[in-house]
Parts: structure tokens; C-alpha cells; sequence
């Protein structure tokens, strides 16, 4: 699952998206690019609670996952849960892989193509630096000081 809970562990975190319209022109304007796409599938809409519900093909062969987008004031929070659990990679490699939920994002980063909804937290991670966790050479602040 990756979900942009803030409550979520930093490896299931996703930042929400970002909407310059209200909410109502928002949504309209999402369910419209979302009934052209052909790789997702609606499964529910909810107008009055600003909610749709997306069934996108899964990691697995054959299965789905199920992404949920909730239309708030400003944002979207986005959910991408898998039907069919795989064990995760044991590494990744890839820059910017977060282990075990790389095709998950991926889903999640296309349908914001889709709507053309930038990350919110998309310019403060601009010059963000990616730094692979094992095999790392970067110095810790503060680790070498005495």
C-alpha cells in the first residue's frame, strides 16, 4: 500500500497532490480525464463526498489494485492498495526506489499525468539529493565529530 496518510511509515508515504481550482471544478475536471484514460477503470464515484474509486492492473499477472483519490480544499490524498500481496524485491537499485511499493508509486505518479496534478510537496523535493541506503559513501552530519 502507499497512501498520503501522513501517518504512514516514510516507505508507504506518497505526497498528496496539488489543485489550483476549488474542489467541485477539480473533481469534474478528474472524473473527465479519467473516463478517457484507458489503463484505469472507475469503480465508484462519490460527488457529494468528493471521491472515486479506480481499479488499475496489478503487479501480479492478472490481478488489480484498487487507487483511491479524496478531493480536498487544495489537495488530493491518493491510496494505491494491492489485491494480490507479493513478497517484496529483496533490493532495489533503481534512483528514487523506495522497497516494495516502486509499482505502486508508479501507478500513483501516472494518474497525477493523467489529471495533471503536481506533487505537492513536488518543488521542495526538486534539488532534494537521492541517496541509496547501502552501499554509501555520504557523510553523516555530526557522526564523525568529537
Amino acid at each position: 500500500c502507499v497512501s498520503s496518510n501522513y501517518m504512514e511509515p516514510p516507505n508507504r508515504y506518497i505526497s498528496p497532490l496539488q489543485t489550483r481550482k476549488d474542489r467541485d471544478v477539480a473533481f469534474n475536471l478528474a472524473v473527465r480525464d479519467l473516463i478517457k484514460d484507458d489503463k484505469v477503470m472507475i469503480d465508484s464515484l462519490q460527488p457529494k463526498e468528493y471521491y472515486i474509486h479506480l481499479a488499475v492492473k496489478g503487479t501480479a499477472p492478472g490481478s488489480q489494485d484498487d487507487v483511491e483519490l479524496q478531493f480536498g480544499e487544495g489537495i488530493v490524498n491518493l491510496r494505491c492498495q494491492s489485491r494480490v500481496t507479493l513478497p517484496p524485491p529483496p533490493f532495489c537499485v533503481k534512483k528514487n526506489c523506495i522497497n516494495g511499493n516502486m509499482d505502486q508509486r508508479e501507478r500513483l505518479e501516472r494518474i497525477a499525468r493523467v489529471l495533471g496534478l503536481p506533487f505537492a510537496d513536488e518543488e521542495r523535493m526538486k534539488y532534494a539529493k537521492w541517496t541509496p541506503i547501502f552501499f554509501n559513501s555520504d557523510r553523516v552530519p555530526g557522526f564523525d565529530d568529537d
